[in-house]
Order: structure tokens, then C-alpha cells, then sequence
């Protein structure tokens, strides 16, 4: 776990860094879009460190698109 961790403070670390002279001068609409994505990508960061199965984007995907892709997946799929 100390090794996702030390990946997750590298990679944030670069990003705010590099993002600490653009946001100064962003308007308000796009720092609070900003902030949004950071805290999505924050929450994705924590469940990477802790290796734990919560809410994902794949959660949100299968029961939209699931029976959709299966069909294009079996139409596709060629048994020779």
C-alpha cells in the first residue's frame, strides 16, 4: 500500500504543481469544474491505494451499455 500511496503523492504532486500557476487565473465556473475532477480523480486515487472494490466507473457503465455490449460482443464473435 505505501508503494500506491508514493505513486498517488507523485502524480497529484505533479498535477497540482503544474495546475498552481493556471488556476489563478481561471473564472469561478472553471475552478469549481476543477475542483469537481479533482476530487473524482482523489476518490479513484484512495480506492487505487486501498485495493478495494467500491463504486467505479464500470459500476455506472454495465447497466447502461451491458446488454448492449454483449450483443455487439456476440455478434461479433466468430466460432470457427
Amino acid at each position: 500500500m505505501a508503494e500506491r500511496i508514493m505513486v498517488l503523492m507523485a502524480a497529484f504532486g505533479g498535477i497540482l504543481l503544474y495546475d498552481w500557476l493556471t488556476v489563478k487565473k481561471m473564472t469561478k465556473r472553471e475552478k469549481t469544474l476543477y475542483a469537481v475532477l479533482c476530487f473524482i480523480c482523489l476518490y479513484m486515487g484512495v480506492d487505487y491505494a486501498m485495493n478495494k472494490d467500491w463504486f467505479d466507473f464500470m459500476d455506472l457503465m454495465m447497466p447502461i451499455f451491458g446488454d448492449m455490449a454483449k450483443a455487439i460482443d456476440d455478434y461479433l464473435n466468430v466460432n470457427a
